[in-house]
């Protein structure tokens, strides 16, 4: 059985860039070359990445088509009971499923009549960007107004809440402010795992010196790429 535990971007048959090869990179260029040039992955996937993706299914199927996330959730869950996951202390398959399914009826009470007009589920970019080779890929979970001002939203799944430098410093959301120039702002929707289940939203705007920082630092970064620079930084990460 197969356990997604990363989401898939469009690529060409070239070689290409995104937000999370970017993070990698600037995280450890060591664990970037392991990953992704030599191939290595986990032999055994981490339950929570695996929750993860399927809570962003529930979701996508609940803005795609008007089906109820909690099912969704509840069918993808039930079909990985078996699956040999890696599960941190105090986790179990049997608490992610109480969790998950808690989680989205709560994002069903409180979060979708925040949600107005729908542009986009799942939307791909591709990114031809001046003074890079590779393009810059990527999917965005969902583009719509929220609170009447279109936002680009995209979920995530934690065990604690998120801190605001986080959201000021996301480069992922500069990324996807740079894929959707029209939109007003971009937001985290964080589904927290606490023990009442709970749903933060971040907002943040992005002006042009942010955005031309963060070419900057992507032009940066994919020249070390390129040239195969990848030094080992040293701590438990790498």
């Amino acid at each position: 059985m197969t356990t997604p535990t990363e989401r898939t971007v469009p690529t060409s048959s070239g070689p290409y860039l995104s937000h999370s090869r970017i993070a990698k990179y600037l995280h450890c260029p060591e664990q970037f070359r392991l990953h992704y040039v030599v191939g290595l992955r986990l032999r055994v996937p981490e339950a929570s990445l695996v929750f993860g993706t399927a809570i962003h299914g529930a979701l996508e199927t609940l803005f795609r088509c008007g089906g109820d996330p909690v099912q969704d959730f509840a069918e993808r869950w039930e079909a990985l009971r078996s699956a040999t996951l890696t599960y941190k202390q105090r986790e179990s398959w049997e608490i992610l499923d109480a969790k998950g399914r808690a989680l989205l009826a709560t994002f069903v009470s409180e979060a979708v009549p925040r949600i107005g007009q729908i542009i986009a589920v799942e939307r791909s970019f591709t990114l031809m960007i001046t003074d890079l080779f590779d393009p810059l890929v990527g999917v965005i979970d969902l583009v719509a107004e929220l609170d009447g001002v279109l936002t680009v939203i995209d979920y995530k799944t934690a065990a604690a809440g998120y801190q605001p430098h986080e959201v000021i410093l996301s480069d992922q959301l500069t990324a996807y402010q740079l894929a959707v120039p029209e939109a007003d702002q971009t937001a985290f929707c964080v589904l927290l795992k606490t023990k009442e289940p709970r749903i933060d939203w971040h907002v943040a705007e992005r002006d042009s010196q942010r955005l031309a920082e963060y070419l900057t630092k992507v032009q940066l970064v994919a020249a070390e790429i390129t040239a195969g620079r990848f030094y080992k930084r040293p701590g438990r990460w790498c």
